[in-house]
């Protein structure tokens, strides 16, 4: 991918964020790290981190900002991650990670901020790259899905969410609600029937009338209580089932999805929630599939946090995406 493609419509990572320990024998995510113009040609699986530094659609819907600065909070910790289980595979340049930057947010609305993202992820998508987008509130799940369309072939989708982000627009505008209303409310739309899945709802902040329009809409809810009564293994292995009929897979994990004690930094906390191992071992499952196309982490809040344990969790969830991209190329 050219250095002229989309760099023009990117701020470039901040490198006073990026660790490097400058060991050969101690290798951190920092020292591997590439600008998405430097993949060498053949390598077998890339992934670009995409930063979208932004908070307007969670001040739209109500919420509290803060999470336009979860990019820099996440590159500080993700750069520091050890990369042994997939050393051998970068030093092959077989495995690729590659951060395109932020897109720059600063005096654009929303919507200019969400079409430059479609651009960028589209483009990220058609070099069969694998965009690891960072929020921002959970209106980047917005562009995300435009550009999935673009693929042409049929994609499902995977919300891991306390809340169903369904709520309508606000005066014709989308906000950090909306997301996965505005994919399942699309006229014409690539997303394969009844492929989308709500993962982890809670009945404590989902509405009555949010969960009917899933079901008018043919999206497959797994409520927490359920998951917990059923298993996780066997739950996501169903959920997962049911978006796999489609050739490409996008999964988008709101951070609120986890516990508040273990991710206090949420722009809307939930107090119940996935434990951060229950997450780790379905991500990886889904990485392994070979259908996993498009991935986010948003609504983290660096402002609410403490001691930087969310986006450390953000970012170790992450690192343990690309493990289970590895144990296909292994």
């Amino acid at each position: 991918m050219g250095s002229d493609s989309f760099l023009k419509t990117l701020q470039p990572p901040d490198q006073s964020l990026i660790f490097r320990s400058h060991d050969q024998d101690d290798l951190r995510i920092g020292d591997i790290l590439r600008y998405e113009s430097d993949v060498p040609s053949g390598t077998k699986c890339v992934f670009v981190i995409i930063g979208v530094p932004q908070h307007i659609g969670v001040e739209r819907n109500g919420g509290r900002p803060g999470a336009a600065f979860a990019p820099a909070a996440f590159r500080r910790a993700f750069s520091k991650l050890a990369i042994s289980s997939f050393e051998q595979l970068v030093r092959n340049e077989e495995l690729v990670v590659a951060d395109a930057g932020d897109i720059v947010t600063d005096g654009k609305t929303l919507e200019q901020i969400h079409d430059e993202q479609y651009d960028v992820v589209t483009q990220v998508l058609a070099h069969g790259y694998v965009p690891i987008i960072v929020g921002g509130g959970h209106d980047t799940a917005w562009p995300t899905i435009r550009a999935m369309e673009t693929i042409g072939t049929p994609y499902g989708v995977v919300n891991i969410d306390a809340h169903a982000d369904v709520r309508p627009l606000k005066d014709g505008r989308s906000h950090s609600g909306s997301p996965f209303y505005q994919m399942l409310s699309q006229q014409q739309s690539n997303l394969l029937p009844g492929s989308f899945v709500e993962f982890g709802l809670q009945h404590s902040v989902v509405a009555r009338a949010h969960l009917d329009f899933l079901k008018e809409s043919g999206a497959h809810v797994w409520m927490l209580d359920d998951i917990r009564a059923s298993g996780l293994t066997g739950s996501w292995e169903g959920a997962w089932q049911v978006v796999s009929r489609a050739e490409s897979a996008y999964v988008s994990l709101d951070i609120d999805a986890i516990a508040s004690g273990y991710a206090p930094g949420a722009s809307a906390p939930a107090a119940d929630g996935f434990a951060p191992h229950e997450v780790s071992q379905i991500l990886r499952r889904a990485a392994s599939s070979g259908k996993l196309r498009a991935f986010d982490v948003v609504e983290v809040n660096p402002t609410l946090d403490q001691d930087n344990r969310t986006s450390k969790l953000a970012a170790t969830l992450v690192h343990d995406l690309i493990m289970g991209f590895a144990q296909r190329l292994m």
